[in-house]
C-alpha cells in the first residue's frame, strides 16, 4: 500500500492520479495524523509514505517517527513534503526525525521522481503475464514480501510502460505475450541503461526448453516454468527479494 497524508484535496487527486499512471493501484489517502494512523493499523504492509508538512492535528516529523513504530510501516519509504527548500528548519527536523528523505512540491516534478527512484528499486516488482488465473496467483505471492506490483498483460502497454517509467526492482516476465512476446521485451529492457540492473526472471512453459535457452542469453536472470507450485516460485523469487517476512 502506498500512503498519502494531505489535507490538500486537489494535490492528493493529482499524486494519486500520477501514482495511478505508473501502474499503482493500492492507493489510500489520508486527510490528517490520526486518519493516518488509523489506516496504518488496519493495513497489512504499508511500502510508501508520503507526509505533507503542514497537518492540522499534528506535525509530519512526530507522524512520522509514530508510523514508523507501527508493525505495517516499520519497512516503509517515508517522505516529507515540505513547499521550499527555503525551509532550513524544515529540512534539519527531517534530518533528525525517521523519515528516508524530504520532497519539494510539486508532486510528481522531475526532482519528486528522481526520490522516488531508491523506493522504485528496492520496493516495486512489475508482473507482465497475460493469463488472469497466474498473474493473480503470482499477485496473491507477492503480497507476502514489502513490495507493491504493477501488473500489465499486453505486451506493447509493458513496453510503453518501460519507456515512459523508473525501472523497478525485480521484473516477472512471461515469454508468451500479446502484441510483443517476452524475448522482445528482455531485449528491450536491457537495452536501456536505467533499466539493466532490473532482474528480470521469465515464465515459461516447460515444453520451452529453446525459449529458456534465448532467455538466458539475451539477458534473463533466471527462469520459472509453469504451471509452478508456490513453493517452487516462493524459492526461486526469494533470490531477488530475500525471504519472506
Amino acid at each position: 500500500m502506498i500512503l498519502i497524508v494531505d489535507p490538500d484535496k486537489e494535490a492528493n487527486q493529482n499524486v494519486v492520479q500520477s501514482f495511478k499512471n505508473y501502474g499503482f493501484k493500492n492507493i489510500e489517502i489520508a486527510k490528517s495524523a490520526a486518519a493516518a494512523k488509523e489506516v496504518v493499523v488496519q493495513a497489512d504492509r504499508v511500502t510508501l509514505i508520503i507526509i505533507n508538512h503542514e497537518l492540522d492535528d499534528g506535525d509530519a516529523y512526530h507522524l512520522s517517527r509514530e508510523l514508523r513504530d507501527m508493525e505495517a510501516a516499520k519497512e516503509a519509504y517515508i517522505y516529507i513534503v515540505i513547499s521550499s527548500l527555503n525551509n532550513k528548519t524544515a529540512i534539519e527536523k527531517i534530518k533528525h526525525s525517521s523519515a528516508d528523505n524530504y520532497i519539494v512540491k510539486p508532486y510528481m516534478s522531475a526532482g519528486f521522481q528522481k526520490l522516488l527512484l531508491p523506493f522504485m528499486l528496492s520496493r516495486v516488482v512489475l508482473v507482465i503475464e497475460d493469463d488472469p488465473v497466474i498473474q493473480m496467483m503470482v499477485v496473491n505471492i507477492l503480497s507476502r514480501y514489502p513490495v507493491e506490483v504493477i501488473a500489465i498483460d499486453d505486451g506493447m502497454s509493458a513496453r510503453n510502460h518501460i519507456n515512459t517509467t523508473l525501472p523497478v526492482k525485480l521484473t516477472l516476465l512471461d515469454i508468451k505475450l500479446p502484441n510483443m512476446n517476452g524475448i522482445q521485451l528482455l531485449k528491450q529492457i536491457r537495452s536501456k541503461s536505467a533499466w539493466r540492473n532490473t532482474s528480470v526472471v521469465m515464465l515459461t512453459s516447460s515444453s520451452d526448453s529453446a525459449d529458456v535457452k534465448t532467455s538466458l542469453s539475451s539477458g534473463a536472470n533466471d527462469y520459472i516454468t509453469k504451471p509452478f507450485k508456490v513453493d517452487q516460485f516462493v524459492s526461486r523469487i526469494n533470490r531477488f527479494l530475500g525471504n519472506e517476512d
